[in-house]
Parts: C-alpha cells; sequence; structure tokens
C-alpha cells in the first residue's frame, strides 16, 4: 500500500532496516512528494540565507546570535535579517549585470535572481529538493564521513502547500492582470502575497531549466519567513513535513543503490567544476592515463 506523506506530516520514522526503508520509500507515491537530504539527522530544514546570517552575527554579535536563536520575538532583529537578504541580492544582481552574462532575469524576478544565487552558492531563502528519493539520497550521504552519524531524510508533501495556499491564489486571482501573468509572473505575485501574511509555509517553485536542475529532478521551495530570527517558526516548518532517520551502517547500501542508477557528482552537477573534480579522481586513483572518450 503506498504511503501517503500528507498523513505523516511532522511524524519523525525510523525503519529498523535498510530494506524496510528502501520499501518505504519505493511504496510512496512521488506526484506529490518532494526528497531533501541531510547528512546530519539532526541539522533542521534551514536555507543557507537562515544559516549564513546566523554566523555572520556570531562573529559579530555573540549576545544577539543568541536572541537570534531564542524564542524572544525581536522586530529590530527580523527587520535586520530582511535588510541583510535585499543587501545580498542587490549585490550579486549588480556584480552580476556589470559581469555582462547573458541571459539573466529580468529585475522584476526576484525569485529568478534568487534562483541564479542559489545555483552559484549564494546564500538566498530558498531550499532545495528533489522529486527523486535517490537523488535525494545521494546527497544524504555525499561529504558524509564516517562517524558522523545517523543521516536523514526529508519529504515534503506539495499538497501541503497548495491547501494552504487557496486564500492567497484567490486574491491573485482577483488582480486586474491576473490573465496576462506568465507563471514566473505568477509565482512572484503569490510570493509578494505570502510576504504580507508571512506563513511558515514552504512554496514549492518551479525551476529555471539549468542542467543540473533537470539532473537533480530540483524543485525549490521559498518561505515567507526567515526563520533565522523566528526559531518557533523553524519549528513550525520542521512539523510541515515528514523526516526518516537514515541509519549510519547503511551508507554502503545507499552508496550502492546510487551507483546502480548512475548518480555521480559529474551526472548531477553537469558542469565544468564537476567535470574537473572528476577527472582529477580518475586520474589519481589510476595507473594509466585516462581514455578520452
Amino acid at each position: 500500500m503506498a504511503t501517503d506523506w500528507a498523513e505523516q506530516v511532522g511524524q519523525t520514522l525510523e525503519p529498523g532496516s535498510w530494506a524496510e526503508c528502501l520499501d518505504l520509500l519505493m511504496s510512496s507515491g512521488t506526484e506529490n512528494a518532494l526528497y531533501r537530504g541531510h547528512r546530519r539527522f539532526d541539522w533542521e530544514l534551514q536555507s543557507l540565507l537562515e544559516r549564513a546570517l546566523e554566523e555572520n552575527l556570531k562573529q559579530r554579535d555573540p549576545d544577539k546570535a543568541l536572541l537570534l536563536k531564542s524564542m524572544v520575538d525581536d522586530p529590530e532583529l527580523a527587520k535586520w535579517t530582511r535588510d541583510m537578504e535585499v543587501a545580498l541580492t542587490q549585490r550579486f544582481r549588480y556584480q552580476a549585470t556589470r559581469f555582462g552574462i547573458p541571459d539573466l532575469p529580468p529585475a522584476w524576478d526576484t525569485l529568478g535572481w534568487w534562483e541564479v544565487m542559489q545555483h552559484h552558492r549564494a546564500p538566498t531563502r530558498l531550499m532545495d529538493w528533489s522529486a527523486s528519493p535517490v537523488v535525494a539520497l545521494w546527497f544524504a550521504v555525499d561529504h558524509h564521513k564516517d562517524g558522523d552519524g545517523d543521516m536523514a531524510l526529508w519529504v515534503y508533501d506539495r499538497r501541503t502547500a497548495r491547501a494552504n495556499l487557496g486564500k492567497l491564489k484567490a486574491r491573485l486571482k482577483e488582480t486586474n492582470d491576473y490573465e496576462q501573468l506568465d507563471d514566473r509572473q505568477l509565482q512572484n505575485q503569490l510570493f509578494k502575497l505570502a510576504l504580507e501574511d508571512p506563513t511558515d509555509l514552504l512554496i514549492p517553485v518551479a525551476p529555471r531549466q539549468f542542467p543540473r536542475s533537470v539532473a537533480q529532478q530540483s524543485v525549490l521551495t521559498v518561505s515567507a519567513n526567515i526563520t533565522a530570527a523566528l526559531p518557533g517558526a523553524r519549528w513550525i516548518r520542521g512539523k510541515l513535513a515528514t523526516r526518516i532517520r537514515l541509519q549510519e551502517a547503511w551508507k554502503p547500501a545507499i552508496q550502492a543503490v546510487c551507483r546502480s542508477m548512475g548518480l555521480t557528482r559529474l551526472s548531477l552537477f553537469r558542469d565544468l567544476d564537476s567535470l574537473g573534480d572528476s577527472i582529477k579522481e580518475i586520474f589519481i586513483n589510476s595507473r594509466d592515463v585516462p581514455d578520452p572518450y
């Protein structure tokens, strides 16, 4: 019987064996499910931006950093997180435009700019998910070192967002230019409405078609709350998804499944950096010069 992830929201599942875990994943429906792998079981659902804000304050103002992780509602600190995000986005957009890089998003496409930033490792409030549980498993074991402990696989059901975005979508349809908006414009407008009445939901966003996003079967989520200043909201966010414990002892079996599916850093990232790493690894581990074909 297929697993309905929407009925297991907020739960932590602990399969007794890798076979049981694999059966759980293979029997689940994939149309609505999104998967995200963490190499540490205790990591929360947190964006690069939220982690970067915390690291910034740890170095500049340790007292503020403690306040950032407390349950105290501090409007000034919440405003600081938003101002920093705006500044980072503007700096990236200004520099990228100066570089003359082609096919950059227009200025109004905030989500598009965040996606380009995310693609190039700049901190944004976006989080990467995959429609494939095996791709997410690959990320769970990638960079995991022996002794790091158990890993985690998060599962988020898109219906959780759809069910709670009905009012916002209804408001959007009432706008005069609704029929003239394309998909990207609709996504940006929906997010702007969400910012007016912040929700802890993770809103799915269709990614631009980078080769990497296609290979990783990528789906992005964006939150109207930057939880670095709202730890309570971060707790709620975790309760909107399902977390599966991946025992460290299963890592060789997980890696074997990923290899059988042809998942490697080169196949998933499809860029010159991953190609360079792959060539170096092949050369280091080979007595002969690698065949160019």
